[in-house]
């Protein structure tokens, strides 16, 4: 009984969790809110201009291409840098 008064109490970690995950709900819907108003504006088609070829695409393809993009180049630049860091820590 004790176990259940204490689950009830409002400064417990399963309130606290519970509090957390309530928070993340609200936080991903809104997330998911301005995700679609986001696509949902940015549809117009613009010129793209690659090296060899050109190719007209909505705009939200282009900036989520560019996001992902981006983020591939964050990605590798952190690998070379811990891969030299941990080279010069062998030495």
């Amino acid at each position: 009984m004790a176990r259940s008064d204490r689950a009830a109490s409002p400064g417990t970690p399963g309130k606290k969790r519970q509090n957390r995950d309530n928070t993340r709900i609200v936080v991903a819907v809104v997330a998911l809110v301005l995700l679609i108003a986001f696509v949902l504006d940015n549809q117009t088609t613009v010129p793209i201009g690659f090296i060899f070829f050109h190719v007209n695409l909505s705009l939200i393809w282009v900036l989520l291409l560019a996001a992902f993009l981006g983020a591939l180049v964050d990605r590798l630049v952190m690998i070379i840098v811990h891969r030299r860091r941990d080279r010069t820590e062998d030495r």
